[in-house]
């Protein structure tokens, strides 16, 4: 488990984010800023403020690949691990032949599933198409929301995988049928806690402004 720290003005965010902690149920989620009041746990739904986050290491492009370990599975039962193969050998308690000697790999961080953003108003339209308008194994589930914004998932047979385009295109023709004034509709990743949008907060933050997907507490 990587270490965690109270998190301090002096802390920074990378490219790829950086882990943080909730301190009511110990849920670990990757943020990519900072630049926020409060956020919502999306485990435990808790409301936590800024400094009450603990703050791990951030993710590097290291992490993102997958790296490999390697496995002697002893006929008898048990298995053996090993950095290498020559770490795995000198590991070995019985002879080579009666284990069966492979090659693992680890995945590393995945890129994040693309999802739906939109405009919070329209969460009850996103449930009616969901509920009407897709095929039973298929659903678009509320994950996240924060100031006006909300992100919802795709799930097929109970799994959350990527938003299919064509679905989104669907979602898109239903909501132009039946709304006007949708500010914010979005197909992209899933932008984790704070629903931080670079394309759209980072004028705002460099012009002093409060992000619409980050929450201001008073002191």
């Amino acid at each position: 488990m990587p270490y965690f720290e109270p998190l301090t003005t002096s802390h920074r965010v990378t490219m790829h984010g950086r882990l943080v902690r909730c301190p009511h149920c110990n849920h670990v989620s990757r943020v990519y800023h900072l630049g926020f009041s409060a956020l919502q746990c999306t485990n435990c739904r808790a409301m936590v403020r800024k400094y009450d986050w603990t703050v791990g290491p951030n993710v590097t492009r290291k992490d993102l690949q997958p790296t490999y370990h390697w496995k002697a599975q002893y006929k008898r039962g048990g298995c053996t691990f090993g950095k290498t193969k020559r770490i795995l050998m000198s590991r070995l308690s019985h002879p080579e032949s009666e284990y069966i000697i492979t090659k693992e790999e680890l995945p590393g961080w995945s890129r994040p599933d693309l999802v739906l953003v939109i405009d919070r108003r329209f969460d009850r339209a996103v449930q009616v198409f969901s509920d009407k308008h897709l095929p039973d194994n298929q659903a678009l589930e509320w994950a996240d929301s924060s100031g006006n914004r909300s992100v919802h998932l795709f799930m097929l047979d109970g799994e959350q995988v990527d938003l299919p385009y064509r679905t989104f295109q669907l979602f898109k023709d239903f909501l132009a049928e039946r709304h006007t004034g949708v500010d914010l509709l979005m197909h992209r990743e899933d932008p984790g806690l704070g629903i931080y949008l670079p394309e759209l907060d980072e004028a705002i933050l460099q012009a002093g402004g409060i992000p619409d997907g980050c929450i201001k507490v008073k002191a």
